[in-house]
């Protein structure tokens, strides 16, 4: 069994679907709608609306996504670039034994950027990076706990000091 394989048993089904239509690039954005011609109002990013509507700009680049991905890097306290290409994005690699926990978060915090960018869409309500990562940290909590064999983490090492991020940064 490979380690992909492990991490997505801990994880719903929804998640490892979302991982793998990101890495085959099958999500339906307004580009790749628009190219099939369907009658859009705007090819532009549904969060921002600063850019083009792709999978890369959903998950990296957009506004929402790279303040939620500063957070994350924050919270795991890792001094590095954000995520410059998909390539990037989900491999799991922090170069430490937290590898495997890094990579069930990563994905979880992947999952709600599309959920908000789907909240955007369908219910006119934008999210905020704080709250967000807040949700990322119950719920990465949730699933883990819930469908590990082993605890493989506990609460208070989920939590952490909300406070010290604040909306602005």
């Amino acid at each position: 069994m490979t380690k992909e394989a492990i991490r997505l048993k801990i994880l719903p089904q929804k998640i490892g679907v979302l991982v793998w239509r990101v890495k085959q690039m099958r999500i339906p954005v307004r580009v790749e709608l628009d190219k099939r011609g369907v009658d859009l109002d705007s090819v532009l990013c549904l969060v921002c609306e600063i850019d083009l509507d792709t999978v890369e700009r959903i998950f990296l680049h957009c506004s929402f996504a790279k303040d939620l991905w500063a957070r994350f890097f924050r919270w795991w306290s890792i001094n590095r670039p954000l995520y410059s290409c998909l390539d990037h994005m989900f491999n799991g690699d922090i170069g430490s034994s937290k590898s495997k926990l890094w990579q069930v978060i990563e994905w979880v915090c992947g999952y709600l950027i599309r959920r908000n960018r789907n909240l955007t869409l369908f219910q006119r309500k934008k999210g905020s990076g704080l709250m967000t990562l807040n949700e990322v940290q119950i719920k990465a909590f949730e699933w883990i706990s819930r469908r590990s064999r082993k605890s493989i983490v506990e609460w208070n090492q989920c939590l952490i000091n909300l406070s010290t991020f604040d909306d602005h940064g």
